[in-house]
C-alpha cells in the first residue's frame, strides 16, 4: 500500500509512525476496500482494476508522492494491467455513495480500535 511508503520515512526516527501505519493498513487493506466496492457499488463494476488500487493510486497523488494520477498509473502499468484512459474512467464514474460508504466505514473502524 502507498501507505508504507509514506510512513517508511519515519519507522526509524518515530515509533509512533509504525502504530499508526499498521492501523492505517488494517482500516484501508485492499480486501476491506474491494468488499467496501463490491457492497455499494450501483452502476459500476470490477472486471480488471480493482477499487483498492484506484484508492492506492489517489492516495499516492494526496499523500505527495506521486504528482499526478498518470504518474501514479505510469510507475505501477505493469501491475495494473488496464489502459489509463480506464483508470480515468472508473474515477470519473465513481458512486458518490461509495465514497460516503469509505469515509463511514473508516470511521467506525478507527472508533472501534480506539475502544480495543
Amino acid at each position: 500500500m502507498v501507505l508504507s511508503q509514506v510512513f517508511e520515512r519515519f519507522v526509524h526516527s518515530s515509533p509512533v509512525s509504525v502504530v499508526v501505519r499498521g492501523l492505517l493498513e488494517k482500516i484501508l487493506s485492499e480486501q476491506k476496500l474491494d468488499e467496501l466496492f463490491e457492497r455499494n457499488s450501483k452502476t459500476q463494476y470490477t472486471r480488471e482494476l480493482l477499487f483498492s488500487t484506484v484508492v492506492e493510486m489517489m492516495s499516492s497523488v494526496t499523500c505527495g508522492i506521486r504528482p499526478s494520477i498518470h504518474a501514479a498509473y505510469q510507475a505501477r502499468t505493469s501491475e495494473i494491467g488496464v489502459s489509463v484512459t480506464s483508470v480515468y474512467n472508473k474515477l470519473n464514474a465513481m458512486e458518490s455513495n461509495v465514497s460516503t460508504q469509505l469515509v463511514r466505514e473508516t470511521c467506525h473502524l478507527k472508533e472501534k480500535m480506539a475502544l480495543a
